[in-house]
């Protein structure tokens, strides 16, 4: 009976504490005017964020200052500089903008066009309470292996 004590006393502080999150991200990219391709981002982690986009045929890397929160409000654009194309997110909530390398028009020509807004959504880890029913289920199972494998003496 003693034994089996800790186990609730576990269980009720699991069952206490709230689930937690991730620092992980996915970036939803949407475009608000005629787009010519949408980016693609496969994951960030905040804060400071490097940001993998794949974009007309690019890919690239921006990273986000450290002050932007996921939770902030994000705009993408192209714009020209020289002889190529800059991707840019703006983070609408404090004004930072952040520009990735420009690139040059590849051998298919084209011109990059498109704007949008970008949204980070939380990437959501297991709750405490599914761990602890797992944790608990497996100390059942190895306690049902251990007395099947331990022989009575004779």
């Amino acid at each position: 009976m003693r034994k089996s004590l800790w186990i609730l006393a576990l269980l009720v502080g699991a069952l206490g504490a709230s689930s937690a999150y991730a620092d992980s991200f996915d970036a939803t990219f949407t475009c608000t005017t005629s787009c010519v391709d949408v980016p693609t981002d496969p994951g960030v982690d905040f804060p400071g964020p490097n940001i993998p986009i794949s974009f007309f045929s690019q890919s690239f890397t921006i990273t986000l200052d450290n002050f932007d929160t996921p939770t902030d409000s994000y705009t993408w654009s192209i714009g020209t500089s020289g002889s190529g194309w800059d991707f840019i997110i703006t983070d609408v909530t404090n004004g930072n903008s952040n520009c990735g390398p420009t690139f040059q028009i590849g051998p298919t020509g084209g011109t990059p066009y498109g704007s949008g807004s970008v949204n980070f959504n939380t990437v959501p880890e297991p709750g405490s309470v599914a761990l602890l029913l797992l944790g608990v289920g497996m100390v059942f199972v190895a306690r049902k292996r251990m007395s099947q494998s331990i022989s009575p003496a004779n």
